[in-house]
């Protein structure tokens, strides 16, 4: 079995106020990925980035320093990367064939935003039959329509968890 490690919309573009909110509880979530990213290094995982690209002036403006990805990350040029325009990572993306041509079936998702593209993503990867789990302490995303951000993503992952996608702690990675 290969795995892979998928790290979703983890761009500066949240993080640093600019054009939004900074990210609530971003200093933590960066931290969590950072290990993440660590063991999956050393293991031989497949790690595959995942930018999500919006109109000019926007956080996640392809032309505009928050599309980069956080450099506390610090992704290496080796490891895969993809571009997407819609919550889903698999609609209208080579991500399924950068999986295929990795072997991967067993994929290891975080990153932003819970209840947007972690959650369509990984309801997407369950549909297409690979083995898929969610870092439950690796997502976050911000308050929406009065509930706190910890809040939605509680119920992003119990949407995920009836769905058939398993819940993981970071700790739980290896």
């Amino acid at each position: 079995m290969n795995r892979a490690l998928l790290l979703v919309d983890l761009q500066r573009g949240a993080f640093d106020g600019r054009l939004c909110d900074p990210m609530p509880d971003g200093d933590p979530l960066i931290a969590t990925c950072k290990a993440l990213l660590a063991t999956a290094r050393r293991l031989g995982d497949t790690v595959i980035w995942v930018q999500h690209s919006e109109a000019p002036n926007t956080p996640m403006d392809p032309d505009g320093p928050g599309f980069a990805i956080d450099p506390r990350l610090d992704p290496k040029p080796e490891e895969g990367h993809i571009t997407k325009t819609q919550p889903n990572a698999f609609a209208g993306t080579k991500l399924q064939a950068l999986l295929k041509k990795h072997r991967v079936d067993s994929l290891v998702i975080a990153g932003l935003q819970s209840e947007l593209c972690v959650q369509a993503t990984a309801m997407a990867a369950h549909d297409l039959g690979l083995t898929t789990a969610v870092v439950r302490d690796g997502h976050h995303t911000w308050p929406h329509a009065g509930h706190s951000a910890t809040e939605v993503r509680k119920r992003a992952n119990e949407v995920m968890e009836d769905h058939g996608v398993r819940l993981i702690w970071a700790k739980d990675y290896a």
